[in-house]
């Protein structure tokens, strides 16, 4: 079954993931590539925080807020970031050990999220209520990741993943919670480069 395929047994959450390469001079968005991401079990935990609570001052709103971009330093560019596949219970516990050259950059979201319609689903909803689908921005920005590793074109920062989280309380990392998760192949890691930044545009549809 084809991963965007709709069908009465395939409801739920899924996601879609673009990258950019944004000039810093002109502000122009050229993409990279699209591909799918996965949920992560942690997402059920930010839904029912944020669906089942009513907002007040002394409560963390767990809506998504931030990225998280990973990224590998080399020696040469040229070289591919092994990767693996990954469970879906993996959570914020995976940065916290991460070790080597491998850091992330944790980026709060720098537009609020699109509200539109997923394709093909527009028949399944209200005429009043069009809207399934929320679409995520942010990019690269700094030159330092979380673990203080370097983040520029100098040291031949790769980036081969990234991760939609929800972040209550920005100034303190560990309650943050992760929605979903996706990993680049070889041919699409990204490298940083000057003058440059990495946008990526993740798109979550409620089916």
């Amino acid at each position: 079954m084809a991963a965007d395929k709709i069908t009465p047994e395939n409801f739920g959450v899924r996601g879609h993931v673009t990258l950019w390469s944004i000039d810093e001079k002109t502000g122009l968005h050229t993409p990279i590539f699209s591909q799918h991401n996965q949920i992560q079990y942690s997402w059920g935990f930010i839904a029912a925080k944020q669906l089942g609570y009513r907002a007040q001052a002394d409560r963390p709103s767990y809506h998504i807020s931030a990225l998280y971009i990973e990224f590998e330093n080399q020696e040469n560019p040229a070289d591919v970031i092994a990767t693996t596949g990954f469970a879906r219970d993996v959570g914020i516990n995976y940065y916290n050990s991460l070790s080597g050259e491998r850091d992330f950059l944790r980026i709060p979201l720098s537009l609020e999220p699109a509200l539109g319609v997923s394709s093909g689903f527009e028949a399944n909803l209200p005429i009043s209520q069009q809207a399934n689908q929320l679409t995520f921005f942010a990019q690269t920005s700094g030159t330092t990741g979380v673990r203080g590793k370097a983040f520029s074109n100098v040291v031949n920062s790769k980036v081969f993943a990234a991760t939609l989280v929800a972040a209550p309380v920005f100034s303190d990392r560990t309650k943050d919670a992760v929605f979903a998760r996706t990993m680049f192949t070889g041919a699409n890691q990204v490298t940083k480069e000057a003058s440059s930044q990495i946008g990526i545009t993740w798109d979550i549809a409620f089916e």
